[in-house]
């Protein structure tokens, strides 16, 4: 990493020190878990944007990135609110960046989703689809915040242990990656947690079966080299851009 990039990542606070359970955890597991990131009143303020920007949005819903038939999504949220400036640019998902990708990195995207009544289920995937001759490079970071309490019941995300450690797609080697996995852990926390995960890691949203409110946010970050799912320079409106900080620039790639 170079002085530059270092300088900007000491800025936003990304120079915290993990717990040796944190480091161990996204080492073997590839993926850790932290209760209690978002207070009361943040989880209060997030839950309504979301619900404001699924109304105001409608039928253009996700339009910069995708839809889905079974799930609400809401796209691009760097640009829709102050209130998301504190996810993206969190210090301790910043610091767990840091550690993972042993290298510089940028905002791939941050989105919203919730999965509806008898929806939700993805098949089991890796966010990185392309081959990896460069095996074990990270490309990819992602986190998965609980706006809504998550349990197995209202759809919350499995992952599967260690796969991280694997180069191979799961479509490479499973007969049905929609089928459950033997191995498979899932994401059950109260609102407030957030998972910090290796997004090489095989994972995937399951069905709602209970058909509860279950909002939750992606925060995708990239190595610095890659192509960013949104494309930030692109969607940077003047009034993200007034308030942001150097540093933050740097992050979104847009300085």
């Amino acid at each position: 990493m170079d002085k530059q990039a270092a300088f900007w990542l000491d800025a936003l606070g990304a120079n915290g020190e993990l717990s040796a359970t944190m480091k161990h955890e996204l080492d073997t597991q590839g993926y850790t878990i932290v209760h209690g990131v978002a207070d009361a009143d943040w989880l209060a303020a997030m839950r309504e944007r979301i619900d404001y920007l699924v109304e105001k949005e409608g039928e253009n819903l996700a339009v910069e990135h995708h839809q889905e038939e079974t799930a609400t999504r809401v796209a691009n949220l760097v640009n829709k609110g102050v209130v998301w400036e504190k996810v993206w640019s969190h210090p301790l998902v910043l610091s767990a960046c840091r550690y993972i990708f042993e290298g510089e990195f940028k905002i791939s995207s941050l989105n919203a989703r919730e999965a509806l009544y008898n929806g939700g289920h993805q098949p089991l995937h890796a966010d990185w689809k392309k081959p990896r001759p460069d095996f074990p490079k990270v490309h990819l970071v992602n986190t998965i915040w609980a706006i809504d309490d998550l349990y197995a019941a209202n759809g919350a995300p499995r992952i599967i242990p260690a796969t991280h450690l694997r180069p191979e797609l799961p479509e490479d080697v499973l007969d049905d990656v929609g089928l459950p996995h033997p191995d498979e852990v899932i994401f059950e926390a109260p609102a407030g947690s957030v998972m910090i995960y290796n997004a090489h890691a095989w994972h995937g949203g399951t069905t709602n079966r209970e058909g509860s409110r279950r909002r939750v946010l992606h925060g995708l970050y990239i190595d610095r080299a890659d192509t960013a799912q949104q494309d930030q320079r692109r969607w940077l409106t003047p009034e993200t851009a007034s308030r942001l900080t150097p540093a933050q620039k740097w992050l979104l790639d847009v300085e």
